[in-house]
């Protein structure tokens, strides 16, 4: 196959960066539902505005990841990049979420620094996520969710081992059809085991197949663009083949997959005005799903008066864009900026 052809994706002049804010912002809004004890109404199969936007945001990064692998074919430097992109960012969260506990725990500081905050710390580096800190958001009800500083960080580690499984396929031959084909396979076997009768009791698990499944629906649908672009017909076509089944079936997950994969591929590579320029002030979607949950805990914890959801959602939402902002500037930026040195560092004939 002719690898040199032009990305599917076009220039930043699409909609991924917006849409991936969105997406991040939609996070913060389902969780501020679980963080004021109110109930979030739910979609098919109990899905949520966070659980879709978590499944948009897989898909995408499955869809340009691969992408990211056929601009520069080697190994090293895709993991490099992958790295730069997940590890100086949440680093830095990691720190400064631990810092600002300090305000307002209930511990004494000498305490409160002790071996719990370290695990926090190196814990989260090593991306094992470690979800408390101590006498920090103490006294909330006994519900894990509302006890964390940093509650979405579960899906960093997968998201990293989706990167995982992208460098294999590409070590082994993603541009061959025939892996593509055998990714195409674990997608669905994925899927099937989320789905009703066939999931495992560990919830954790199921959640992992489910969102694993749609990155490499995207990573496949990045392998066969120009096919999909040609033979557009045939893909509504199966789209509607696959509801149909899901009706028939009465298993809504199967007609999410149908429905989300391409809308979300579809809306990403359209130019839409607003969208299309959101990175102008930094791409802030991944600092915004980092430092969300512990602003809206921490807006939450210290409203002044019985909290509505509104006015905690915009202060929350606003606090963490600002966050966001320092954190592309000062840390993601220039991180990112060493991806030029790369082919310096990781020169072709170690491939």
């Amino acid at each position: 196959m002719d690898t040199s052809r032009p990305s599917p994706s076009g220039d930043h002049g699409n909609n991924f960066d917006g849409l991936r804010l969105v997406a991040s912002l939609l996070v913060l809004v389902s969780h501020q539902f679980v963080l004021l004890g109110m109930r979030e109404s739910t979609l098919a199969d109990g899905m949520t505005l966070g659980s879709i936007a978590v499944a948009m945001f897989f898909i995408m990064s499955g869809y340009l990841v691969a992408e990211s692998w056929y601009h520069d074919p080697h190994i090293m430097r895709f993991a490099m990049r992958r790295f730069l992109r997940i590890w100086p960012a949440l680093i830095v969260a990691t720190i400064v979420i631990a810092i600002a506990g300090a305000a307002v725990t209930s511990l004494p500081l000498h305490e409160y620094f002790g071996r719990e905050t370290r695990r926090f710390i190196t814990f989260n580096a090593q991306l094992r996520p470690y979800y408390t800190l101590p006498g920090v958001f103490g006294t909330m009800p006994a519900n894990a969710s509302l006890s964390a500083v940093n509650g979405s960080w579960w899906t960093i580690p997968l998201e990293a081992k989706c990167y995982a499984y992208v460098a294999v396929l590409g070590a082994i031959g993603l541009r061959r059809r025939v892996f593509t084909l055998l990714a195409l396979a674990v997608v669905a076997v994925m899927y099937a085991k989320t789905l009703p009768g066939h999931s495992r009791d560990n919830v954790f698990d199921n959640l992992c197949y489910f969102y694993t499944a749609f990155f490499l629906a995207g990573v496949c649908s990045r392998q066969f663009a120009a096919e999909i672009s040609r033979r557009r017909l045939l893909m509504l076509g199966a789209m509607a083949a696959c509801l149909l089944a899901a009706a028939l079936l009465q298993h809504a997950r199967l007609a999410q997959w149908a429905v989300m994969v391409p809308l979300t591929l579809w809306f990403g590579r359209q130019s839409t005005p607003g969208l299309r320029s959101a990175a102008r002030f930094g791409d802030l979607s991944y600092s915004t799903y980092l430092y969300a949950y512990f602003v809206q805990q921490l807006t939450v914890r210290l409203w002044p008066a019985t909290p509505s959801y509104l006015a905690t959602a915009s202060v929350a939402g606003i606090a963490t864009l600002l966050l966001a902002w320092c954190s592309w500037h000062a840390v993601e930026a220039p991180a990112l900026s060493l991806k030029r040195r790369l082919r310096g560092w990781f020169p072709d004939f170690a491939h």
